[in-house]
């Protein structure tokens, strides 16, 4: 919900959130924050941004009114002569605030911090209090980035592109990836490659290990050697030998028994 008795402020910031494809997807704008009290009766939103100096009820009366219904997270809008007022409205649980005129990425940044601090109070497995919807969510975008990894890994992905593809904040992906996987997007990514770069250095032994490279989406060899061996703990070459002569060792022992 998004308080502000000026309307170009409100469609501002509307516009700029419903831009950031974060959790916050229902929003609702208020110009009056007496009316605003009566909307959260029926309309208990995630995240208040209420500006502090507005008639009939400031905003902070409006958070008092907001805590009182269980609502908990609040972003105050102030200008810098009114500084005081946001460092009281901190006092009383608000996240953070935001100088007007808003600047579009600390709202961004700000938007991204506070839905990962969503993602991360709710449980993924509890279904016990109705979030079902959110948790089948959740799994959905995590297949949908692990089936674009497999589809494209093997050329040059940048997190952003992966996120632009899943309409999707980057930290927002982020968040989802570190919970389902302990890994960031990056060391997944890594593991993605290694572990095709020995499903060919097992089943494709003629194939040259700079060809290996090149196909699991390693421009440069001595990266994917250096890579390579910090995940595996041998170099391809030592890996690729060790393979064949196992597959050796299993041969003979097929023709002795």
């Amino acid at each position: 919900m998004i308080v502000d008795d000026e309307a170009a402020i409100l469609n501002g910031i509307r516009h700029l959130i419903v831009k950031e494809n974060t959790l916050f997807t229902d929003i609702v704008s208020i110009q009056d924050s007496v009316e605003a009290v009566r909307a959260m009766q029926t309309f208990k939103p995630d995240l208040l941004i209420t500006d502090i100096q507005m008639p009939g009820m400031n905003g902070l009366e409006l958070i008092r009114e907001a805590q009182s219904l269980k609502i908990k997270r609040f972003v105050i809008l102030t200008g810098h002569d009114v500084f005081e007022y946001a460092r009281q409205a901190v006092r009383l649980g608000a996240v953070d605030y935001l100088l007007k005129p808003v600047d579009p990425k600390e709202l961004s940044a700000l938007l991204a911090r506070l839905s990962l601090e969503m993602v991360e109070e709710e449980s993924f497995t509890d279904r016990s209090d109705g979030h079902e919807e959110e948790v089948r969510d959740s799994n959905a975008n995590i297949r949908k980035f692990k089936d674009f990894i497999q589809r494209n890994f093997m050329r040059d992905l940048s997190l952003e592109e992966v996120a632009s593809h899943l309409q999707l904040h980057p930290n927002y992906v982020c968040i989802l990836l570190k919970r389902e996987t302990n890994m960031t997007f990056l060391q997944y990514l890594r593991t993605v490659r290694i572990e095709r770069a020995k499903a060919l250095l097992s089943g494709q032994p003629r194939l040259s290990l700079d060809a290996v490279a090149k196909s699991v989406g390693y421009d440069s060899p001595r990266h994917f050697y250096k890579t390579f061996k910090h995940l595996v703990g041998q170099t391809p070459g030592t890996f690729r030998s060790m393979v064949v002569e196992q597959e050796s060792c299993n041969r003979r022992e097929e023709v002795t028994e």
